[in-house]
């Protein structure tokens, strides 16, 4: 437990080094508001991509642990490139293909840690306000930092908490990311000899047979409620994405330094600590919809507010408040995805949700953003990102089950294959 703390509080720090001031490092690259969004939305796409790819690497391939290391050491190359003064074509290279590595670690952390906890409902909460915490302190610090510095200093920080992370793994249990090489070659009490899977079994398949898209196909054949629940977390977070790339841009273009972006960010993300606790707690006596519920209409409220907020203390203030109702979506959909997959399809549910939050809705708000903001500018922006949050909150809301738990006794055992004892 104590190294999963850990990992969490270095994920707050890639946060607060780095992910905090992409869009204002762009602009120091020479990209516009615009092509920062268009930027968020391609590296987005590469996100949703690939993003099943590391959750069936982490359930049935190499474990949650070793895919949580293979994404963070390319992730920490790509990310120290952006220090260096290329062309614009370069730096959104590698913005996109750091987005493809580096943008798993985070469902990764979570699958690592679902998977060890005895009651996922009651601790995940405690244990992920960890990386917010590290968050909001790294970003307020960073601010200051890159006061003196300029944003050159961002991507080595980034790169250096990004590859803290492979190491920190490293000193992490295996966690229950599908079945493991030793998992496989079972041995026989008595015989002393490995069993081994039988090549061509003669029933039906079997429950852990992938279909064409690997444990993604097995996580969705036969449960519509969780189709709808995606697309309830698309809309709310078309809202989120949206609004943390264009307040951003929008806090600099008040004139807001990298302290005042860090300040903003960083009480947002230190918000997200007692939201965190605060969410888990009220999930355990009310149960996820209401918590869910909530706080989508919070983010909306507030994303309505940014359309009409030109003073950066203000925006400053009412980042605390997205930060506690950030908790309170992050917590709910965890948990979901933690109750209506089997224990075997962890990494694949934490990464399915994530590619969906922080991939295809990135994508579609970056895009649209871009699109309104050169109509309309960026208040009508903020009151779409207010519309897609509500609009998803109402739709996930409906869709998730009335009592939503996780409960380890009820989780689906794996099913394997038949097995033949060699030698026998």
């Amino acid at each position: 437990m104590r190294w999963l703390r850990i990992l969490y509080l270095a994920n707050g720090a890639v946060y607060g080094t780095f992910y905090a001031f992409v869009p204002v490092i762009l602009t120091w690259h020479g990209f516009d508001a615009p092509l920062v969004a268009i930027c968020g939305s391609l590296g987005s796409l590469a996100f949703w991509l690939a993003l099943p790819v590391w959750g069936h690497l982490g359930d049935a391939v190499v474990g949650t642990r070793r895919a949580l290391q293979l994404a963070a050491i390319p992730a920490a190359v790509l990310v120290l490139g952006l220090a260096l003064p290329l062309p614009v074509l370069p730096i959104l290279l590698l913005c996109v293909a750091g987005s493809a590595t580096g943008g798993a670690i985070s469902a990764l952390t979570d699958a690592q840690a679902v998977s060890g906890l005895a009651d996922p409902q009651r601790e995940y909460g405690r244990l992920r306000m960890l990386g917010s915490l590290g968050g909001g302190v790294f970003a307020i610090v960073s601010g200051v930092l890159y006061d003196h510095t300029g944003y050159v200093v961002a991507p080595v920080a980034g790169a250096l908490t990004t590859i803290a992370i492979a190491f920190i793994a490293v000193r992490i249990p295996q966690g229950h990311g599908g079945r493991t090489p030793a998992e496989k070659a079972v041995t026989v009490a008595g015989t002393g000899k490995p069993a081994q899977a039988n090549p061509r079994p003669s029933g039906p398949a079997t429950a852990t047979g992938h279909g064409r898209f690997g444990s993604v196909s097995d996580a969705l054949n036969g449960r519509p409620r969780l189709i709808a629940i995606l697309i309830g977390c698309l809309g709310i977070f078309i809202g989120i994405m949206g609004g943390g790339t264009f307040i951003t841009l929008r806090l600099q273009a008040l004139g807001g330094g990298p302290s005042t972006i860090g300040f903003a960010n960083g009480l947002g993300a230190s918000a997200e600590v007692p939201g965190m606790i605060l969410a888990s707690w009220l999930a355990v006596r009310y149960g996820i919809r209401p918590v869910l519920g909530v706080s989508a209409l919070g983010l909306a409220m507030v994303f309505g507010t940014w359309a009409l907020v030109t003073e950066p203390l203000v925006i400053t203030a009412t980042k605390m408040v997205a930060g506690l109702f950030f908790a309170g979506v992050t917590v709910s959909f965890v948990i979901t995805m933690a109750t209506i997959l089997p224990q075997r399809l962890v990494s694949t549910g934490q990464t399915l949700y994530q590619s969906v939050a922080f991939g295809a809705a990135a994508v579609l708000s970056n895009l649209a953003g871009a699109f309104i903001y050169k109509l309309g500018g960026t208040e009508v922006v903020f009151w779409f990102l207010a519309g897609a949050t509500a609009v998803g909150g109402v739709i996930s809301v409906l869709a998730l089950p009335a009592h939503t738990r996780v409960s380890r006794a009820a989780v689906e055992p794996v099913a394997m294959e038949p097995l033949t004892v060699v030698g026998t």
